[in-house]
């Protein structure tokens, strides 16, 4: 035990010697949380859109200011014709045009049901998608609020009966994406750099030549093993810590669960990602080729996890090969933690399996590192 405790106290003096460490562990969790945080979302903003008003009456007009303020949608005025707004769409100038048809108003009024048209950029088929939406959550806006006023005399009116419909948003109220997307990041900085930490400092042991002098003492391997990834496990909890309260300040996103749950599952999900490092370690010659190892395993990991695509969304096959990938139950666990407040007796299946594949990937890595260091 006291020489675990000698090499935990020489790998700490080690980290804290190199420059480029310290900026790992306490720039990087921070500057990614905030850089990230901001730049990744799902929400669809100032979609560039035009209105084609053919009736010019007073319903229309409101439409056209339902339209223009709000910030779903960067209102850029009015064309004549759908033809011109088509050739809007066609040099990409505007992503949404809608088109009032003549005889809007009298048409509502009479019951006619007159139709207006919105036409999308489909490239982006997402967000085109969501921009629809938004257009037709306005016009239903506008739609309860007019027939309430309408004459029940003429036409149809009379007839119409809207059914209320209530949406309740659980988990997200507010359906912002950063309330998603921050937790995941948190995952992705604890599997990247507690992975390119422990390949980084095993590969530079084995570059200045200390490594093969710390085999040829009494330490054993496995003494060795733990004497290399305690301090990183300490680091690790360290950067996520500082993630954490980053993401509570920024953002005002701080967890509804256990913090100690959370912090047990980042344990578990440790194992996998130090596993990575000595594989990544045993595989390379210099830490160049360690960090482009640990990289190349990663961004696999990170795709494959539902990070940014949801996993249903998926192919069928490609969703049978994520049960392999640690970092989408660790994603799972921690965003069902921060945004759920969900108990830990709902979450033993993903900790059983981090636990499985951390177990079998710690111990592959370590079999490798002794048989390539013995």
């Amino acid at each position: 035990m006291q020489r675990i405790l000698y090499l935990i106290q020489k790998e700490f003096r080690q980290i804290l010697r190199e420059p480029a460490f310290l900026g790992l562990i306490f720039g990087a969790p921070l500057i990614q949380v905030l850089i990230l945080g901001f730049a990744i979302t799902t929400d669809v903003k100032n979609v560039p859109m035009i209105m084609v008003d053919q009736d010019h009456s007073q319903m229309s007009n409101r439409l056209v200011e339902a339209f223009s303020n709000t910030k779903s949608f960067h209102f850029l005025g009015q064309v004549g014709t759908a033809k011109e707004a088509v050739h809007l769409l066609d040099r990409n100038k505007i992503k949404l045009a809608v088109v009032i048809p003549p005889h809007f108003e009298r048409d509502l009024k009479t019951g006619r049901q007159p139709r207006v048209q919105l036409l999308a950029d489909g490239v982006d088929g997402n967000s085109a998608g969501v921009a629809l939406s938004y257009a037709n959550q306005i016009a239903l806006k506008l739609q309860k609020q007019w027939f309430p006023r309408l004459p029940h005399a003429p036409g149809t009116v009379k007839e119409i009966h809207l059914t209320g419909i209530e949406a309740r948003m659980l988990y997200n109220p507010s359906l912002e994406s950063v309330n998603n997307i921050v937790p995941g990041i948190l995952a992705v900085l604890v599997m990247l750099i507690t992975s390119f930490l422990t390949g980084m400092t095993i590969v530079r042991e084995k570059e200045i030549g200390t490594l093969e002098q710390l085999m040829v003492t009494p330490i054993r391997r496995g003494e060795l093993i733990l004497g290399k990834v305690i301090p990183l496990i300490i680091v690790g909890l360290l950067l996520f810590t500082i993630a954490i309260i980053s993401a509570g300040l920024v953002f005002g996103l701080w967890m509804k669960g256990n913090i100690l749950t959370l912090y047990g599952m980042s344990l578990l999900f440790m194992m996998t990602t130090l596993g990575m490092g000595i594989f990544a370690s045993t595989l390379a010659r210099n830490q160049q080729q360690s960090m482009f190892i640990t990289w190349f395993l990663g961004i696999f990991a990170i795709l494959l996890s539902g990070f940014f695509i949801p996993i249903e969304n998926m192919p069928r096959v490609i969703q049978w090969i994520t049960y392999l990938n640690p970092v989408r139950y660790f994603m799972i666990v921690i965003r069902e933690i921060y945004l759920k407040g969900t108990a830990l007796h709902y979450l033993w299946k993903e900790a059983l399996e981090m636990t499985v594949f951390g177990g079998a990937m710690l111990t592959m890595a370590t079999l490798r590192f002794h048989k390539r260091v013995g």
